[in-house]
């Protein structure tokens, strides 16, 4: 009987031992919290050039300013890191340079015209991209009225404040050492002649997945590549690898039939709902105020759906994974388009004062529109819609739901061409005059209703899901032995890349707390390469919020910090090898004259470059080619290159003409150009170079 059936049937012993866990944590914590981050009583996550970064201070940072932030914890967590890393460099740089925030000029970044991208960042309001000054002036007020603020806030403000000072004292060090770059003219000769140096040529390329041969790629081959692009390849830390076997959930036939059923009972209450927008919300579907052409309804139900009578529903049917329906609200024949005008006056709809007034108001323009006055004119004087009045009030052609709700439905349903028509919305109250209303066809169009209910995994199906691979893990606590036990098992390992002790990524399961566990039980003192995970890691539906998988993982490697290992790298790396290794041995083998040769042989046919620059390596259509280019410019025109192995395949060049760059005409705009390309970079490279030379102790893991 499985593991997990046992422990259902005895589990008031499983009381007993769970009382006992939690008893001798509890005494654990007691006992030894205060040894987390190094040192007896210590809660220090990390130090930087021997100042410390405190755990109450990291929380408090995290509580008050990130509470908001919409991002994963995980995220928000490494940028509070960087954040406080970055500020204790950018502090000890500033303090030694002599630079400083005054208040006025804290003022200003904080209120001001020069506004610091912190608040521009936080206080814009999304409805109108515009920074919310006035609620800003609020808070300018009450720190100079000295008002007591609310906790929070005053919180949130002093943490901003910090961000803000980080963020000007950066760009003030940046600015310092980008007035320092400087190109000399001989440098910006040599950079105008690479970039105006062009050649014309024709090339045969022969892509990798044309090539037959069949090759081994051993571990020398593999390190041998690693060595050649150990930029890309060296660790600055220790690196660990994760295999794993992922257990998809899935709906059984008994879960699908039992949706199918309550869809079905769904679908009769649909159909006698008398308000069906809320029906369809309230039950996980949907509903536009928006008529659909045939072509915008459901593929699969199109014909069923067009032939629903107002008030009928159809399904439920199968599509995409999902039990829908759809109820007719309304058909009929509609405009695509309309061409129209209008003249608004600004009211709340709920002030009865205002809302009168203004329609007293249009009332009168009406009166006098009827009496011949220009529409145009009328519009540019009393409209207060700033940009159409400029316009004579002029909205040009429009579509279903470009307008509100009810401009849109006289537009479209109830108003003719020629009319004046009077329309309250949330804007206030709009003279209408609908100049021309388009048909494309007379087909009806479709006001609809619809519900989808994805089909779900039970509750009982996720548990089955778990015993069987609580079992596995269980049962087999190695890799050899788990190896054995799925061999005729519908599953595959995957590998992750290498990832260091802070990372919460794990290959294609991407971000969430299971993938962090098992970085963290993969870094464990007690966890050697062969080891299966003790747990049972899931991860859930993002929409639906059910567990759609069940992990079980085991330690692949430990790589030391340095140029990672053949085994570690052989799956991210295999196939360029492989590929290289393919390349060059066809290379030697082939015995041809002419590119035509070579492109009659493979089927491919002859491409031509024209001004292609040194400088760039790139071959438009191809990508990047620094090989394949450099061969280009060193040959004689009309010659016939050797086989060169490129990025993307073999290649065989031939120029057939080269211009070279002159003079350059406006030297110091060419050096200006280069100085500022340099200089683009400073924001990144500067803070990267300040890490490498700091002394950086990092103990997040202890505590994450």
């Amino acid at each position: 009987m499985a593991i997990i059936g046992k422990i259902r049937k005895n589990f008031w012993f499983v009381l007993i031992l769970v009382g006992l866990a939690l008893s001798a944590f509890i005494l654990m914590d007691m006992t030894s919290a205060g040894n987390r981050g190094g040192g007896p009583g210590s809660l220090t996550m990390g130090e930087i050039n021997g100042e410390k970064i405190d755990y109450a201070d990291f929380q408090r940072t995290e509580s008050a300013y990130y509470r908001s932030n919409t991002s994963d914890v995980f995220s928000k967590r490494k940028a509070i890191w960087d954040f406080y890393v970055e500020d204790n460099l950018i502090q000890k740089e500033a303090e030694g340079l002599g630079l400083m925030i005054s208040e006025e000029e804290m003022n200003e970044l904080q209120f001001g015209q020069n506004m610091s991208p912190i608040i521009r960042q936080n206080w814009t309001n999304p409805q109108t991209g515009q920074v919310d000054r006035a609620q800003l002036n609020t808070f300018k007020t009450a720190l100079e009225n000295d008002e007591e603020l609310n906790p929070d806030f005053e919180a949130y403000w002093k943490e901003q404040q910090k961000q803000i000072t980080k963020s000007r004292l950066q760009t003030k060090l940046n600015n310092m050492v980008s007035k320092g770059i400087y190109m000399p003219q001989w440098m910006a000769k040599e950079s105008y002649k690479e970039d105006n140096t062009k050649t014309d040529f024709s090339y045969v390329k022969i892509p990798f997945d044309k090539m037959t041969s069949d090759v081994e790629v051993t571990d020398a081959d593999i390190t041998a590549y690693l060595k050649e692009n150990k930029d890309r390849f060296t660790n600055e830390e220790e690196t660990r690898v994760l295999e794993y076997i992922v257990y998809d959930v899935v709906p059984s036939k008994a879960d699908s039939t039992a949706q199918l059923e309550a869809a079905t009972l769904l679908a009769t209450k649909f159909k006698d709902s008398e308000d069906d927008s809320l029906f369809a919300v309230n039950n996980g579907g949907g509903f536009a105020n928006f008529f659909f052409n045939e072509s915008q309804l459901p593929a699969v139900a199109k014909e069923s759906i067009k032939n629903l009578a107002i008030g009928d529903v159809y399904g439920p049917y199968f599509d995409n994974n999902t039990y829908s329906m759809v109820k007719m609200v309304d058909k009929r024949v509609i405009p695509d388009t309309v061409e129209a005008r209008h003249i608004l006056r600004n009211a709340d709809r709920t002030n009865k004062t205002q809302l009168a007034a203004a329609q007293s108001y249009v009332d009168s323009l009406i009166t006098e529109l009827k009496r011949g006055a220009s529409f145009s004119e009328m519009a540019k004087e009393h409209s207060q819609d700033q940009g159409s009045a400029a316009k004579g009030g002029e909205l040009g052609e429009f579509g279903q739901g470009r307008m509100v709700p009810e401009f849109n439905e006289v537009c479209f349903m109830t108003g003719k061409p020629g009319n004046y028509y009077s329309v309250v919305s949330q804007f206030g109250v709009h003279l209408i005059e609908i100049q021309n209303q388009t048909f494309r066809t007379r087909d009806p169009k479709y006001k609809i209703a619809s519900i989808a209910s994805t089909i779900v995994p039970s509750e009982d199906t996720q548990n089955e899901y778990y015993d069987i691979v609580a079992d596995l893990v269980s049962e087999n606590r190695d890799i050899s032995t788990l190896r054995a036990a799925v061999a005729d098992k519908d599953v595959s390992f995957e590998s992750s890349n290498g990832f260091s002790i802070n990372d919460y990524t794990v290959g294609t399961l991407g971000v969430g707390q299971s993938s962090r566990d098992m970085i963290k039980w993969a870094f464990d003192e007690s966890t050697e390469v062969g080891d299966v995970g003790p747990d049972v890691y899931s991860y859930d539906d993002p929409v639906n919020y059910y567990t759609n998988k069940y992990v079980v993982t085991t330690l692949k490697a430990v790589e030391p910090a340095g140029l990672q290992s053949a085994s570690t790298a052989r799956s991210t790396v295999e196939t360029a090898v492989a590929n290289q290794m393919k390349a060059k041995a066809l290379a030697a083998s082939l015995n041809v004259s002419s590119l035509q040769e070579l492109a009659t042989q493979y089927e491919v046919e002859v491409q031509e470059a024209t001004d292609v620059s040194l400088k760039s390596g790139f071959i438009p259509g191809v990508g990047n080619e620094p090989d394949v280019i450099a061969s280009a410019f060193a040959l004689p025109v009309q010659s016939v290159s050797k086989p060169i192995v490129g990025t993307s395949g073999l290649f065989l060049v031939s120029p057939r003409s080269k211009s070279e760059a002159g003079e350059a005409s406006n030297l110091p705009f060419v050096m200006q150009n280069a100085n500022q390309a340099t200089r683009s970079a400073i924001n990144v490279k500067l803070i990267e170079s300040l890490k490498k030379g700091a002394d950086i102790s990092d103990d997040r893991a202890t505590f994450f």
